[in-house]
Parts: structure tokens; sequence; C-alpha cells
């Protein structure tokens, strides 16, 4: 064997090591799993109260807490409590066709339904003129993450 068909012998012999090397690396890359693990869909459940306290010499109302954090695709059970001793008051939440018109003071009632969309959806009370303030009896309910398949 000539000098030149033990070169060419050991070009081969280095490629094809280079080639089965490259192989068992691309067999074991595997990507990067993503830093944020799945969201997998879990029941919220929520009180929401509609205290009123006065200011001066009027009364004011507001939701507590006035913002609910959920994630797309999970079921929620809300529970509405009119907290205000003298007069009823609704609650809607439009974007999930969510309403109840009246609910008398100290009672409460309780919504199911699920986050389908993410987003940032506003609720408030739905008995139009039930205090000077109702326009400004708003929450919000944040919805995050991706819409679930």
């Amino acid at each position: 064997m000539g000098q030149r068909a033990v070169t060419a012998s050991a070009v081969f012999v280095a490629v094809l090591a280079t080639a089965a090397a490259i192989y068992l690396v691309d067999q074991g890359y595997r990507p990067p799993i993503s830093a944020a693990p799945p969201v997998t869909p879990e029941i919220r459940r929520f009180d929401l109260y509609l205290h009123a306290f006065e200011v001066g010499d009027r009364p004011v109302y507001h939701w507590m807490p006035p913002t609910l954090v959920v994630n797309a695709g999970d079921p929620v059970m809300l529970r509405v409590i009119n907290a205000d001793p003298d007069s009823a008051h609704g609650f809607a939440l439009g974007a999930f066709n969510l309403a109840v018109p009246s609910i008398p003071p100290g009672q409460a009632t309780t919504l199911r339904f699920r986050a389908t969309r993410p987003g940032v959806y506003h609720f408030g009370c739905a008995l139009t003129g039930c205090a000077a303030d109702h326009a400004s009896q708003v929450g919000q309910l944040v919805v995050l993450g991706d819409t679930p398949p």
C-alpha cells in the first residue's frame, strides 16, 4: 500500500469519525424547555364583597378585592357578597355573560364560569340607581395566558 493510499484511508476514517460524533451529539440534543411550566387549569374560588363605607357624610361603595386574577382555562367559582347593610346591589361581568340583577343587603350569590379568553374585563354593579356612585362600582378580572386548546 502506497503512502497516498494510507493518507486517503486516514482522511476517510477521520471524516467517518467526525460524522459519527455529529450524529451522536445530534441524537442527544433536546431543545431547552421553557422556563415557565405549562399552566394547568385549576378551580379558582373567590369571595367578592361590595363594601360600603362613609367618606365625610356620603357613602362610598367598592369591590373587595378590586382585581381578580386567573389563568385562561380556569374554572372560576365566584361568591358575590353584598356587604351593604342598607341597600341591594347587583353584579355583572358582561364579557362572560354573567349578571345578577339584585342581591339583597347582607346576602350572597355564587356564580360559576370558565375564564376562556385572556384579557382584562371589567365587572360592576348591575342594579342601576343603587347609589349615587353606581358608575364607580367597578372592578376587574384579569385572565392571564394563552387561549387553551
